[in-house]
């Protein structure tokens, strides 16, 4: 009876360390897989955050711009309005009144598209916040990846790293990155350290 409960625990031993040495096997190959675009999601995160600058920044010039042209077109329909005055003070022929009333109108159906153009623009404040989303979800990619290769070790010619310290440091270092952004720098020693140049 003893004898057979050793022999089941050392069947599930075995049975364990096969599916650990597979699940590292796993994690090796995915890991070989992902590391060659993988030092380039700092960049990627750099480019979609410029993008969305230079959104911004051209969202908000056109809006500027186009709330410049409501003053414009508010003082001309001020002006229409005292040329209209003037033009029935001096008795002048009607068909000038129903020329600057037409003017006027032309200037309020633009006014309403310029409404609309500005209302149209506040499409960037939603691709703003959907791209820093991104961001934030590629960052943490980024972390957790190379979490992995350092925490499943590092292999440098074939060999265990047999520096646990410095695999220490780089979580502690990965881990202060939290609260800034992951630096390329980084990310390129701990890709160096563990052999993919």
């Amino acid at each position: 009876m003893v004898n057979e409960e050793s022999q089941d625990l050392y069947r599930k031993v075995v049975e364990v360390s096969r599916f650990i040495n597979a699940t590292v096997r796993t994690v090796s190959d995915m890991e070989a897989a992902a590391v060659p675009s993988f030092g380039n999601l700092p960049q990627v995160s750099a480019q979609l955050s410029d993008l969305t600058k230079l959104t911004e920044e051209g969202t908000h010039q056109v809006m500027e711009l186009t709330e410049e042209m409501q003053d414009g077109r508010a003082e001309a329909t001020k002006l229409l309005d005292q040329l209209a005055g003037l033009a029935l003070q001096a008795k002048l022929d009607a068909g000038i009144a129903d020329r600057i009333a037409s003017i006027k109108r032309l200037l309020v159906a633009d006014d309403k598209r310029l409404l609309d153009i500005m209302t149209a623009l506040s499409f960037q404040d939603l691709v703003g916040q959907r791209v820093k989303k991104i961001l934030v979800i590629l960052d943490d990619v980024q972390r957790r990846l190379l979490e992995m290769i350092v925490v499943f070790g590092c292999k440098q010619e074939g060999e265990r790293r047999a520096e646990d310290n410095r695999a220490g440091q780089m979580l502690k270092e990965l881990e202060a990155s939290r609260t800034t952004a992951l630096k390329q720098d980084l990310v390129d020693d701990i890709l160096g350290e563990c052999g993919f140049n």
